[in-house]
């Protein structure tokens, strides 16, 4: 019998090269795509997020009749003005409405959120007193695209810092660098008689404001924004739930933030701005309003990012408004508006005017 031989041929060389050439263009097309559903699922954790925080707020303003302040700071009589200020956060006065009343439970209100009871470093550290409940990481506070931040060891900081990814909105008026003076009635009329500059926002320090005080409607109305970490950011530990603060910066002594509370003065998504006590400088208007930076041109406080909202989505932020409802803002919203004839200042645009919860400003669903 004769053998028969069979030939056997392989893939050469050059055909070997195309088809890995035709997966990577697979998956270079690919890519993107998978990459914009896993943003599009964290958008929606972030959303959610920020309605929980919502119907806690609603619930608190329902079972107290009026919504937590931003933060508590000092108190306002001669006696409590020797003590440190407490820095409360509304975020930690709303976790017993949001599951979180272990959390609550275990936080003594009667000490500060962080630091030395007493001014001058002295009386019983609050922050370690704190620590425990302070220091909690709360899934709802933190949006699923913010960069993860690593709390102080206690050898580092006695103080709790939770990671927060949003903040309450003070509207246009610079409540950070001002502080009335204690007892109250002794700072400016900007004062209004408490201790700190009252806001134009739904969210001050030591303020606080019913549901019917937010005349310009629910719906047109900022309560909380994303508050994001940026990109390489200098501080090991930004915005926290836990504690009320405006601080300086590890980037340099010139360089300072806040945390829990923001303004819509800067534009959304601003870069970090170092040496903003230099170069964003605090200023008063003739008038003694503690505001003027919203229609500042020089310099322009809309670039003064650490003090305005941001996220890590592309484009802008999301908002929760006074209805519960969350929006998409865009980083291009308009800013400023037409001159006001009557002070020759322009008006606000349609980011601020949604700040402020009584301005009487009318804004357009289709202008956001």
């Amino acid at each position: 019998m004769r053998r028969t031989t069979v030939s056997r041929r392989g893939f050469t060389l050059i055909e070997l090269l195309v088809v890995i050439a035709i997966i990577g263009v697979l998956i270079a097309l690919l890519l993107p795509a998978v990459q914009a559903a896993r943003e599009a699922a964290r958008r929606a954790q972030c959303i959610n997020n920020m309605k929980q925080i919502g119907l806690a707020l609603h619930n608190y303003e329902s079972a107290n009749r009026s919504f937590p302040p931003g933060a508590v700071t000092y108190q306002e009589n001669p006696i409590d003005c020797q003590q440190a200020t407490r820095r409360i956060s509304f975020f930690t006065l709303s976790l017993g409405y949001m599951e979180q009343q272990t959390i609550y439970n275990a936080t003594n209100f009667s000490f500060p959120a962080g630091g030395f009871t007493l001014v001058g470093n002295a009386g019983p550290h609050g922050g370690a007193i704190n620590n425990t409940a302070m220091i909690s990481q709360i899934n709802s506070f933190v949006c699923p695209s913010d960069f993860r931040q690593t709390p102080y060891t206690w050898t580092e900081s006695r103080n709790g810092y939770g990671q927060s990814s949003y903040a309450g909105m003070v509207g246009t008026r610079d409540i950070f660098h001002w502080y009335c003076g204690c007892p109250a009635g002794i700072g400016p009329p900007d004062c209004t008689g408490g201790v700190e500059v009252e806001p134009d926002g739904v969210f001050g320090k030591n303020f606080t404001y019913r549901i019917s005080d937010v005349i310009d409607g629910t719906s047109n109305t900022i309560f909380v924004g994303e508050f994001a970490r940026f990109k390489n950011d200098p501080d090991k530990i930004f915005n926290t739930w836990s504690a009320m603060a405006w601080f300086g910066s590890n980037f340099n002594g010139n360089t300072t933030r806040p945390q829990v509370l923001a303004s819509s003065v800067p534009k959304i998504n601003a870069a970090f701005a170092p040496d903003d006590n230099v170069n964003y400088p605090a200023t008063l208007s003739a008038t003694g309003s503690a505001d003027s930076w919203a229609y500042s041109a020089a310099p322009n406080y809309q670039f003064d990012g650490q003090f305005g909202f941001r996220s890590q989505h592309p484009g802008g932020a999301n908002f929760l408004f006074g209805d519960g409802s969350v929006k998409f803002l865009k980083d291009t919203i308009n800013m400023l508006g037409p001159v006001n004839p009557r002070n020759g200042l322009p008006t606000l645009g349609t980011y601020r005017a949604l700040s402020t919860r009584a301005g009487g400003e009318t804004v357009s669903s289709d202008a956001f």
